[in-house]
């Protein structure tokens, strides 16, 4: 990382002419994988680890914080929205079209805009939240109220701050709560509301979502980097695969 950064430094003296060329270039820069680098699929939520986090909240006596976690675990599970875009979205950004299908037009990473495709789940998750709100559903809400609220003020916006708070805060509870192996447990003892990012991503992956999909409903600057993030199966799967296929029948 030290020696990536140099070299940038030296791209930027040498772009302008401050130095006629950048030594740093002949540096050999591979240096293979990180070992203490972990694999994408360990940093999401299982399925089994997916319900016992949902069991654990629908026990939870009703509340505008559980009313809100309940909806982030089930709108990011099926959007894989980053933190900024869903803390930025308002109801205005939802659109319907005429076939029935709902679209959410967010500010990505490096200002720049797309527009995700909603499943049913993310819809249900989202006029039930609205609805807990006192707000009607997406079609009768004020479109200037943001998309994830305030606890204490149903139409105030919330900064990342609290939203990794909240969300950290309940999965942490769940997870320690859970049924889950030990080893499960401790798996998923940092998870956090990016994990919810990465759940989409290894969650669409297994369930043969196209790579080009995932890239545009992701925002991923290239195809490249969902494919070397996402491109390799999950191991859930790799296991189901190998098991299936020298299950010694």
């Amino acid at each position: 990382q030290s020696i990536t950064i140099v070299i940038g430094l030296f791209n930027w003296l040498q772009s302008a002419q401050y130095l006629p060329a950048n030594p740093w270039v002949l540096v050999n820069t591979d240096f293979g994988d990180d070992p203490n680098r972990q694999p994408v699929d360990s940093r999401s939520l299982s399925e089994a680890a997916m319900s016992e986090v949902l069991r654990f909240i629908e026990d939870q006596p009703p509340s505008p914080s559980r009313h809100r976690i309940a909806f982030l675990i089930r709108f990011l599970e099926c959007t894989g929205l980053r933190s900024s875009e869903i803390l930025m979205a308002k109801l205005e950004d939802f659109s319907l079209d005429h076939r029935g299908r709902w679209s959410l037009r967010v500010m990505g990473k490096g200002a720049k805009l797309r527009t995700v495709a909603l499943p049913g789940q993310a819809i249900m998750a989202v006029d039930l939240y609205l609805a807990q709100r006192g707000l009607g559903n997406l079609q009768l809400a004020n479109g200037a109220h943001p998309l994830v609220a305030s606890t204490r003020d149903p139409v105030a916006p919330i900064g990342y701050q609290a939203l990794y708070e909240h969300v950290r805060n309940w999965l942490s509870k769940a997870i320690h709560r859970s049924a889950l192996p030990y080893a499960g447990r401790m798996k998923l003892a940092n998870a956090s509301t990016h994990w919810l990012r990465h759940t989409y991503g290894t969650r669409a992956v297994a369930r043969d979502v196209p790579l080009d999909v995932i890239q545009a409903q992701m925002g991923h600057a290239t195809f490249e980097i969902t494919a070397s993030t996402y491109g390799k199966a999950p191991m859930d799967r790799r296991h189901s695969e190998v098991d299936r296929a020298f299950s010694g029948v």
